[in-house]
């Protein structure tokens, strides 16, 4: 744990156990205060705010929210099309400008295409809310996949 979320847990540790060994407890039968305010109670206001604070605890019967990550979505043709686009371009490149015969060009080209896409994929996984998407890889060799196939033709 990084040492700000350690010092911000142990702030809410100490704050919730604070409030709750100052806080009166009420006797259900008389309705006077508790002598004993150090009851296993007393922690409840710090399990609350830490709760809060770093979302642990939820309930191991919640289910995990729906996947947003669709195989046939809007996100999944770009995929497609912009990797075959870089492999088409690569190729191009590398054939017309730089003299490579085709066929030592291709493998480079599919590389490329595949090192675009393995990058924004970590590059997702380093944003907050985001992580890597294995359908989205596929799209990526499904474009790269194509373009090869336009290449070789």
């Amino acid at each position: 744990m990084p040492p700000r979320l350690l010092r911000q847990a142990l702030t809410l540790l100490a704050i919730g156990s604070l409030l709750g060994a100052l806080a009166p407890r009420v006797s259900a039968s008389a309705g006077a205060p508790v002598a004993n305010a150090h009851s296993p109670d007393s922690l409840s206001a710090t399990a609350v705010a830490f709760q809060m604070r770093f979302g642990v605890g939820a309930p191991p019967t919640a289910t995990p929210p729906p996947s947003r990550d669709r195989w046939l979505a809007r996100d999944k043709a770009r995929h497609v099309v912009f990797s075959g686009l870089w492999t088409l371009s690569t190729q191009y490149v590398l054939v017309n400008k730089a003299d490579r015969s085709a066929d030592t060009a291709l493998p480079v080209s599919i590389a490329s295409g595949t090192a675009i896409g393995l990058a924004k994929e970590l590059y997702d996984t380093s944003r907050p809310n985001q992580t890597a998407s294995g359908k989205d890889l596929v799209a990526d060799a499904v474009g790269i996949g194509l373009a090869a196939g336009i290449i070789v033709l």
